[in-house]
């Protein structure tokens, strides 16, 4: 009954919504931060969508039977929320903030956090839907979409890959965990929940719902470059901490030990994000989705014979090291502790929170890594040992790669593609070394996007931020590079270095750079 009367409150709400869609078509127009040219390609960081005969179609396949079993309450509140409106976030997030409202009137400075942060969500999947034109699960399955305000015939005029629903969700649901992030979990899974509706409804794919997740992190990511975007997380701080009668927090530092009860409806939440609270369980081997883990599998274990597959054994280092390796060259300049050092204290401090959001969650959600389950080598072999017990979810390497990418982005907007591709790939060498699924690979990234939104409400986190921005932009301006790259310019093309920088002799072992090409010694 609870149940009940709340989506009544929420069909309530968005029918007023309906009434004034023609002014508010014209407010979200006006009500972006950035033009979209200037947010993140997702047709150039991304994969393209997968085909019908492609393995990871299995996997939308069995994500678009799943969503035909959901609960009768939960598919209700999915075709009411497919009216593609700011409201439909904001009726939820009032509910998890314990206000009566988000609206213009009442609450201002909250209502254009919501309505700027809903827009710039949606504008993020603009380029990749007009370049895809992917079909949509009821045109391929020849049926029809679940609920009154999905209207086929407007649905088969835009691409389904990626979702722009899942888009705005996540996008609005980054900002508000940031805003506030004493409710950072529960915001982030009804966020979350916002994609999977899409599929319920049987809109979108789940590829398109992941698109849309990585999308949005990637463009409010971009955002933070605008002051605009960061005075609006501070005027809604300051007045929801007006309405609640609380001081206004001066940041949301990590706490060094347990950190005091914050009244927020599942417990502590303004630690580094839980992923147990926000993210679904690790597929288990009696899903249908397990077959798509092992068909993916199978099929990225060939590239292990290839350049691609050589890549990915290198990268398996975990190391600020190799996140200067991997970030430098993304934005063509050498990264290292003489030449960047406040780029490298920003790497380091992220790898820091990002060991400790996915180790965490590895004890709690334990599952078997794919050369584990099989009874294979890995392509890895040197590791095997120290990770055979380890959980494969969620993958560490992905989180580490993810959420550092989405952190340059803000340090170096001008190569925002590049570094997000670089992020992006970083994770999918563990799914071709043999240390994680696939489907642990892509859940871990949206635990990266809310680790990154944890990071921007800590004081140390900005004060690292501002520094290396000023640090890049001061080499941008000078033309200056790396030591390194100026040695390695002015010898021979044969010298070899370590990751570091240093000169590599004939005993070195690991990383080598020789000749511009990466190579592993063992």
């Amino acid at each position: 009954m609870k149940m009940k009367k709340g989506l009544n409150r929420v069909f309530a709400t968005l029918l007023l919504s309906v009434a004034g869609m023609s002014v508010t078509a014209q407010t979200l127009m006006d009500s972006l931060y950035l033009a979209p040219e200037l947010l993140p390609d997702g047709s150039y960081f991304l994969p393209a969508p997968p085909d019908s005969a492609s393995d990871a179609f299995i996997d939308d396949i069995a994500q678009w039977q799943w969503g035909k079993t959901v609960s009768a309450e939960r598919s209700e509140r999915a075709c009411i929320e497919s009216l593609d409106m700011p409201e439909s976030m904001g009726v939820a997030l009032a509910g998890i903030l314990g206000i009566d409202t988000i609206s213009k009137d009442d609450t201002p400075a909250l209502n254009r956090l919501l309505v700027k942060s809903f827009v710039t969500g949606r504008k993020s999947v603009v380029g990749a839907k007009d370049q895809y034109m992917r079909k949509r699960p009821f045109m391929v399955m020849n049926e029809n979409p679940r609920g009154e305000y999905n209207d086929p015939e407007v649905l088969r005029l835009n691409g389904s890959y990626p979702s722009g629903h899942s888009a705005s969700g996540w996008a609005t649901a980054l900002a508000f965990a940031e805003m506030w992030p004493a409710f950072q979990d529960t915001i982030l899974r009804r966020g979350f929940e916002f994609g999977e509706n899409r599929i319920i409804v049987n809109a979108h794919w789940q590829s398109d719902v992941t698109a849309g997740y990585l999308c949005a992190a990637a463009a409010i990511a971009r955002v933070h470059c605008d002051p605009r975007f960061e005075e609006d997380i501070r005027a809604a701080r300051a007045e929801y901490a007006q309405l609640k009668g609380i001081p206004v927090p001066d940041g949301f530092p990590f706490a060094s030990s347990n950190p005091v009860s914050d009244g927020s409806p599942n417990g502590i939440e303004c630690d580094v994000p839980y992923g147990e609270r926000f993210l679904n369980n690790p597929v288990d081997t009696a899903s249908a989705r397990y077959m798509a883990d092992l068909r993916l599998y199978w099929g990225n274990k060939a590239l292990r014979n290839t350049e691609r597959g050589d890549t990915a054994a290198v990268e398996a280092e975990y190391s600020v090291a190799m996140m200067q390796q991997v970030m430098g060259d993304a934005i063509d300049m050498t990264i290292n502790d003489v030449a960047t050092p406040a780029i490298t204290q920003l790497l380091s401090y992220v790898l820091d929170k990002a060991s400790e959001t996915a180790d965490r969650l590895k004890v709690i959600r334990f599952r078997k890594r794919p050369f584990v389950q099989l009874g294979e080598p890995s392509f890895v072999p040197g590791d095997e040992e120290k990770e055979r017990g380890k959980s494969s979810f969620p993958s560490g390497h992905t989180n580490l790669g993810w959420t550092e990418a989405l952190v340059m982005t803000e340090v170096a907007p001008d190569y925002q593609n590049e570094i997000l591709r670089r992020g992006y790939e970083y994770g999918h060498n563990r799914l071709i070394v043999g240390y994680h699924w696939y489907t642990d690979i892509e859940a871990t990234r949206q635990m990266s996007s809310g680790l990154v939104a944890r990071l921007h409400a800590d004081p140390t986190f900005c004060e690292l931020l501002a520094a290396a921005r000023a640090e890049y932009e001061q080499q941008v301006a000078t033309g200056v590079r790396s030591m390194v790259e100026e040695a390695q310019q002015s010898e021979s093309s044969t010298r070899a270095y370590r990751i570091d920088g240093i000169p590599a002799t004939e005993s070195t072992r690991g990383v080598v750079i020789e000749n511009n090409k990466k190579y592993l010694r063992q």
